[in-house]
């Protein structure tokens, strides 16, 4: 089922990336970065990289699981930190790209740039998303 996006956008409808949504199991994340999986799939857009794949085993609350990886290329921790903020607050304002599916989307959003190239992350993480979507309702129809 796909929910609209002016439906995310209703003042009722609240956004939110609890912790539901945060990617911290091992045996989830490891089959993300498995060379040898051909279930895990890629999209990339100017400095980002979204690794996905879905999973059978859904956890009630939730149909997707985002993680987020920055590179030390990025800069110090207090960056790297500042980055990982704006990737999910990105992800947050732009979760309705993603479709709703019967399985678990588990996703680990990478940032392969500088901190310089900060102020094109959120437009380089809600295309990704974008195309994330689009390869899911593809794959739903």
């Amino acid at each position: 089922m796909v929910s609209s996006p002016e439906e995310y956008r209703s003042p009722r409808v609240r956004l939110a990336f609890s912790r539901t949504h945060h990617l911290k199991r091992k045996q989830l994340i490891e089959p993300l970065f498995d060379r040898s999986d051909r279930s895990t799939q890629s999209v990339a857009f100017g400095s980002v990289r979204v690794l996905y794949r879905l999973v059978e085993e859904s956890v009630p609350e939730t149909t997707y699981q985002f993680g987020v990886a920055v590179g030390r290329s990025a800069g110090s921790a207090v960056k790297r930190n500042r980055v990982k903020r704006v990737i999910r607050e990105t992800v947050r304002l732009n979760q309705h790209l993603i479709p709703r599916t019967e399985q678990l989307l588990t996703a680990m959003v990478l940032f392969r740039g500088r901190f310089h190239q900060l102020n094109a992350t959120p437009h380089d993480v809600a295309a990704c998303l974008e195309k994330v979507g689009e390869k899911l309702r593809g794959i739903s129809h």
